[in-house]
């Protein structure tokens, strides 16, 4: 056990020792002498050599008082931010995998989670300039809350990883995108819904299963703030303590932590991941499987025929659909909060795409002439397709090196010049760990960008190709030194069946071969060196808590420039008049670096957050508040857009493409067409047979903006298509009127409704009818819409029999209660008449909900 306090006093007592070990080398950052008018004193200098020889190779342990304070000022509240990670449930591996990413590799985690912020706040902003500034957006229902909830859908979707296969067919792959997304005229085939009612629906869903606790998380990052406070307050409050210097050193390393967490917050994942990846892959199914009808999709293109690129949006869909096929299962893992290596999202590209070709000419008010806007959405061009790398990223990571850089940065300065001036234990563990993470970004980004299907790359850019091969001619290269080296160290062991370990020692080198460049690269180098720094990072940390860099080797700095010796006088408090200066320069670099960070996360947290709120008003009146805050700060992104422009459009001239339009918030607005107000209805193609026959007489169709008394009934023609079985029970007749019809004439067809109209009949199917459709109660107690949205046929729909149409007009419209098309309303809670909840029940086994259905509040009993 070494104690410098004893060493001191020994070698201060022994001129033998001073005359054999004194340092008569440069000295830096010790004061000069008053009397002797010189730095040197030989009574308490020692050379490294001689701190070994006097003092020992043993470690001077911090005293549990110091430890302790330590541990309640720093670890306790970095290990609390952590907790506030966006972890999965039930995912150990996963987890582990994450937190060797997050912490192992900080620059580059920072680069993926500052673009998903920067996606996302590009949704947010073209979801904003939809409208003109002081429209009205109180429409829960309208073409602005429709477009929310498809842009929303579009970033969670993009924390989804886009199955391999369709990387190939990824221009194919985003077209379908933009239909499940953005379509309004497709029918599907599966439901009786509209598309936008199931996006809507959906969007619903996963608002309540985003992962809550955004501000509390928020709030919890204070706490350290408040440490990192109080560490500063200590340290200058002790000006020259080497203790406080070295402990306020360690939060500055720590510092980019806490901006990562805030990060992760923002682009936040939903409770359960996988659930939420079957409910839109059920979706795109929904779409894809209506496509592959012909009579469906041919209805479909021919929406578009007043387009004066009609010929190339029919060939543009056929595409689609030609490749849907190979898009089953079309999102695969969950990848956000930089979670999976080269992930891009869907996301971007397509915001990409669509604001290049239309939203960006338009600026405000573009969802004004909403068909157009519509196709062009829907159909507009498709450039590289989902799987890209853009080099408009380089923002995000020249922010992310600024971030942990300043971090490292202050905590170098600090220990680099607390005496023993020098590179040492300390300041050179910071510059190891900051130098890993840089390399790490540097070989990710380059691989990304050698390995990225890009359809740009064309015979132009032959050495970027060139460089492509060779990016993957060296994975496979170490892969096989990797493979070799293993088979040796396995064969090395005396194995009871050398046989069996040789054959699978070779499957296992069979199958690593297998894999792709990028495959080759995470396994065997990412993911090693990424643990390591991880590794790196812990001892770092308990080192200095517990006081493990208290040996010669360490306090004597001599890694490189300076240092070589110690001076017992200064290792527990440095009395030269620079320690205000560098202390100061290195507590501002961190800090400043951290406040701009976190109010710049914290800025975009509140601008996008009217996407992701449930409730429909609260989620209207922040969009007014961040509207506001847009106008009153909008010369700073003026800045920014020339900054931007300055920097970035020469480097896409170079690497990719051209520069693309993009859209700049504004107040004003330019285009305001003069729009028909009447928008065209989603119309069943099948109904086409059915528009051409005269059929007299015709059915009344109820007005349902007239409200009703509560338990009264009202005509409709949308229960005598029912698809449930036939029934018969002793409903009450009311006098037959002229409006009423046989309808078996058209019981083979089903009719059109408006896309706001209900579609799930109020008479529910018989419960061993009803498996297929029945939603799984959700963990808490919400009805699932993984089973409710699934894509499952609806067989027989078109071909019933003339005996299940028994009932006349009468005796339908008695089990119909009226209600106000989906119009939520506390008073109305759409409850189904006593009376014919019995009948049903007790004669036809047919089982009645509470409530009706409401799509608003999710309702599917």
């Amino acid at each position: 056990m070494l104690s410098f306090e004893e060493c001191a006093a020994k070698y201060a007592s022994n001129t033998t020792l001073q005359e054999r070990w004194k340092w008569e080398g440069e000295l830096l950052g010790i004061p000069v002498n008053n009397v002797t008018n010189s730095s040197r004193n030989a009574t308490s200098q020692i050379t490294r050599a001689g701190c070994l020889a006097v003092c020992g190779t043993g470690t001077d342990y911090y005293p549990w008082q110091d430890v302790s304070n330590t541990i309640t000022t720093w670890i306790l509240p970095v290990v609390g931010t952590l907790l506030q990670a966006p972890f999965e449930s039930n995912a150990t591996r996963r987890t582990l995998l994450a937190i060797t990413r997050w912490v192992g590799s900080p620059i580059a985690s920072l680069s993926y989670v500052l673009w998903n912020i920067k996606v996302s706040a590009k949704a947010a902003l073209m979801v904003d300039m939809a409208v003109k500034y002081d429209d009205d957006t109180s429409d829960s229902r309208g073409d602005f809350a429709s477009m929310r909830d498809s842009m929303y859908l579009l970033l969670v979707m993009n924390q989804y990883t886009v199955r391999s296969a369709n990387h190939q067919v990824a221009k194919e792959a985003e077209g379908l995108l933009r239909i499940v997304l953005f379509s309004k005229d497709l029918v599907l085939t599966d439901t009786d819904k509209s598309l936008w009612e199931m996006r809507r629906i959906l969007a619903r869903e996963v608002r309540e299963m985003r992962r809550r606790g955004a501000v509390p998380a928020f709030v919890s990052t204070l706490w350290f703030l408040f440490a990192f406070a109080l560490s500063i307050q200590d340290a200058f409050g002790d000006l020259g303590g080497n203790a406080t210097a070295h402990d306020l050193a360690l939060g500055c390393l720590l510092a980019w932590f806490p901006i990562l967490i805030m990060g992760s917050i923002v682009d936040r994942n939903p409770i359960a991941a996988e659930p939420i990846r079957k409910k839109l892959n059920a979706l795109v199914d929904h779409v894809r499987h209506a496509l592959s009808d012909p009579q469906h999709c041919e209805h479909f293109i021919n929406t578009f025929r007043e387009e004066p690129r009609f010929p190339m949006l029919r060939t543009k869909v056929q595409n689609v659909v030609r490749n849907s096929k190979y898009m089953k299962n079309f999102f695969s893992d969950f990848a956000g909060q930089a979670r999976v290596r080269w992930h891009y999202g869907a996301a971007h590209p397509i915001l990409s795409d669509i604001e290049d070709c239309y939203i960006a000419k338009k600026g405000r008010n573009w969802l004004k002439n909403e068909d157009e806007a519509r196709a062009s959405l829907v159909l507009g061009p498709v450039n590289e397709g989902l799987v890209w790398f853009d080099i408009r990223e380089f923002w995000q990571i020249a922010s992310a090196i600024i971030i942990v850089g300043g971090s490292c940065g202050g905590a170098f300065i600090l220990s680099f010049f607390t005496p023993t001036v020098g590179l040492g234990c300390r300041s050179g563990g910071y510059t190891i760990f900051f130098c890993i993470a840089l390399g790490l970004l540097v070989f990710e980004m380059t691989i990304w960008l050698l390995l990225s299907p890009n359809q740009a790359l064309t015979s132009d850019h032959g050495m970027w190709r060139s460089l492509r091969r060779t990016a993957s001619d060296l994975g496979d290269r170490g892969a096989e030194l990797l493979i070799g080296c293993a088979v040796w160290v396995a064969l090395l062991f005396p194995w009871k069946d050398t046989l069996a370990v040789k054959g699978y020692v070779k499957d296992t080198a069979q199958d690593i071969r297998e894999w792709s460049p990028e495959r080759k690269w995470e396994v065997l180098f990412f993911r090693p060196v990424e643990t390591f720094n991880t590794i790196w990072l812990v001892y770092i940390v308990f080192a200095q808590v517990f006081g493990g860099y208290r040996t010669c080797e360490c306090v004597t700095s001599g890694w490189a420039g300076g240092g070589g010796y110690l001076d017992f006088n200064v290792q527990d408090t440095s009395n030269s008049h620079w320690v205000l200066w560098y202390w100061t320069t290195g507590t501002l670099l961190t800090g400043l670096v951290l406040a701009f960070s976190m109010f710049y996360i914290t800025v975009e947290w509140c601008q996008q957050s009217f996407l992701s709120t449930e409730d429909y008003d609260a989620a209207m009146q922040g969009l007014r508040m961040t509207r506001k805050f847009r106008h009153w700060t909008f010369i700073f992104r003026r800045i920014s857009r020339v900054l931007s422009k300055i920097t970035l459009d020469p480097l896409e001239k170079l690497l990719l493409k051209e520069p693309q339009n993009t859209l700049l918030w504004a107040k004003g607005y330019t285009w305001d067409p003069q729009v028909n107000p009447v928008h065209s209805q989603a119309v069943r193609p099948e109904m086409s047979s059915i528009a051409a026959q005269d059929l007299s007489p015709s059915i009344q169709v109820s007005d349902y903006d007239t409200i009703a008394p509560h338990g009264a009934t009202q005509g409709t023609p949308a229960m005598a298509l029912s698809p449930f079985s036939p029934a018969s029970p002793p409903f009450r007749p009311r006098p037959r009127t002229e409006s009423d019809v046989t309808l078996s004439a058209v019981l083979g067809h089903r009719i059109s409704r408006p896309s706001n109209e209900s579609s799930q009949p109020l008479m529910q199917r018989s419960s061993e009818d009803r498996s297929s459709g029945e939603g799984r109660a959700s963990s808490d107690g919400r009805p699932s819409f993984e089973a409710a949205i699934s894509p499952v046929a609806l067989q027989g729909q078109s071909n019933w029999s003339v005996e299940s149409a028994s009932l006349s007009g009468q005796e339908i419209s008695a089990s119909l209660h009226s209600r106000q098309r989906y119009q939520r309303a506390d008073s109305d809670s759409g409850k189904v008449p006593d009376d014919v909840v019995a009948a049903a029940q007790g004669d036809l086994g047919i089982r009645y909900s509470v409530r009706g259905e409401d799509l608003e509040m999710g309702d599917y009993r």
